[in-house]
């Protein structure tokens, strides 16, 4: 049986911040070629990236959306995965947890890793 969030269930909570993520991913996507292959053709390198990331446009929103957002479209994703293959009641839970405590350090480990070239220490 599914919980009830505020009158939607979890499982359609789940099915549409997964349809929700996946658009964003395409738009992320969309902006990331036009910019790497049209925009900074040929003079793309670390420096432009870290004066993009450091001079607060709305690039700093871009991957600040961008990281939470592949995480939970790649972890709930896989749950879903998980649950078509239907394991034991017992095994959900732990890898739920699992599946949390991994995507919780994938996300602590991608704004670690973005934080210098925001201008963080």
């Amino acid at each position: 049986m599914q919980k009830k969030t505020g009158g939607i269930s979890t499982g359609m909570l789940s099915w549409l911040l997964q349809r929700l993520s996946g658009l964003f991913l395409v738009y992320a996507l969309a902006v990331h070629l036009w910019t790497v292959h049209v925009v900074d053709s040929g003079r793309l390198n670390w420096e432009v990236i870290t004066t993009r990331l450091q001079d607060g446009s709305s690039w700093t929103i871009y991957y600040l959306l961008f990281i939470p957002a592949v995480v939970y479209h790649a972890f709930n994703g896989m749950w879903g995965i998980v649950l078509d293959y239907d394991p034991p009641a017992a095994w959900r839970r732990p890898l739920l947890g699992l599946f949390w405590i991994m995507g919780v350090a994938l996300l602590t480990y991608g704004y670690v890793g973005i934080r210098p070239l925001l201008g963080g220490p």
